[in-house]
């Protein structure tokens, strides 16, 4: 009881902080804003927010883990990412464009592995940055092979199928001639026959366009450019 009142008292401090930083970004005070972001990245990891943004995500994620002492690091990493989120939506309002992707990939980096790793939706933590902002943040960029395959997990744990295909084929557009990442989508789109039509349709896919893409991958002779063209995820 003691641990889940902790843990609540953490959520809503963690809220608060993001609201009172959302609150100075929308009134234009961005380097108000900054300096709380940095702040509270120094009380969540001790380290400032440009050396956060200048690090890996495994790093990061390290000293998550290594900052938590009562097993609540999903918690800490859905609130470092939206610190992180924060901040690439002040840089992208200011106009310092170089500033903002390095941001929010990081951030969909460790707010996906902390999704992964939860049991249920971490984005059902208020402050928790949206997945869809952060993509559009990243729209242009490409994203990493190791963030792509944790985006295609998430889409098809969530049930989001079309989410999960355009993912796969920007990935495959990425590395056209890698057998592992086809008998990847060879095996999800398997995956995907086996529900219900639906579900599979709940997901944004029909049963007639998985079993043609599952063809299509099968043929060891199609092409990506022969294959349907990925859209944004």
């Amino acid at each position: 009881m003691y641990r889940d009142d902790y843990i609540m008292r953490m959520i809503r401090r963690f809220g608060q902080i993001m609201l009172y930083i959302a609150g100075l970004r929308q009134k234009g005070q961005y380097p108000l804003a900054l300096i709380a972001t940095d702040e509270a990245m120094r009380n969540a990891l001790g380290i400032g927010s440009d050396a956060v943004a200048g690090r890996s995500d495994s790093e990061i994620l390290a000293l998550i883990r290594f900052a938590d002492q009562d097993g609540t690091w999903r918690e800490l990493a859905a609130y470092v990412a939206a610190i992180l989120h924060a901040e690439a939506a002040i840089y992208q309002a200011q106009g310092d464009h170089e500033l903002v992707a390095p941001r929010a990939l990081l951030a969909l980096e460790i707010l996906s592995e902390a999704q992964l790793a939860a049991g249920d939706p971490i984005e059902e933590l208020d402050y928790a940055p949206p997945r869809a902002h952060l993509l559009e943040l990243l729209d242009g960029y490409r994203l990493p092979a190791h963030t792509s395959t944790a985006l295609l997990e998430l889409y098809e744990r969530e049930g989001a199928y079309a989410h999960a295909e355009d993912t796969f084929f920007h990935m495959l557009a990425d590395a056209p001639a890698s057998p592992e990442l086809r008998a990847r989508g060879v095996a999800l789109f398997e995956r995907l026959l086996e529900h219900p039509d639906a579900q599979i349709a709940a997901g944004g896919l029909s049963r007639a366009e998985v079993a043609a893409t599952l063809a299509e991958l099968r043929n060891p002779t199609d092409t990506p450019d022969q294959l349907r063209q990925p859209e944004n995820p």
